[in-house]
């Protein structure tokens, strides 16, 4: 049996609650920062990106695993593996 990996925050040293994130209706994606800050009418359309997590399209959520808690900075900080 694997033992638990204890996620230690960057900030501030305290153990981080492991779980994940979940979002609905649509994918997570990671993309560079100029990508990032468009504005108006650009923001529709990201190129370069990364997908994040797997989506289930029958439930209408992408999970994402490997994100750590913070509750004495509440930060989420996460190890994220691209698709």
């Amino acid at each position: 049996m694997k033992g638990i990996f204890v996620m230690k925050c960057i900030f501030c040293g305290s153990d981080m609650q492991p779980g994940g994130i979940v979002t609905q209706s649509v994918s997570a994606m990671w993309v560079p920062l100029s990508e990032f800050q468009k504005k108006e009418i650009k923001k529709l359309i990201y190129t370069n990106g990364k997908a994040l997590g797997h989506a289930n399209i029958i439930w209408g959520q992408t999970k994402i695993p490997n994100a750590y808690f913070c509750q004495k900075c509440n930060k989420v900080i996460g190890v994220f593996d691209v698709c």
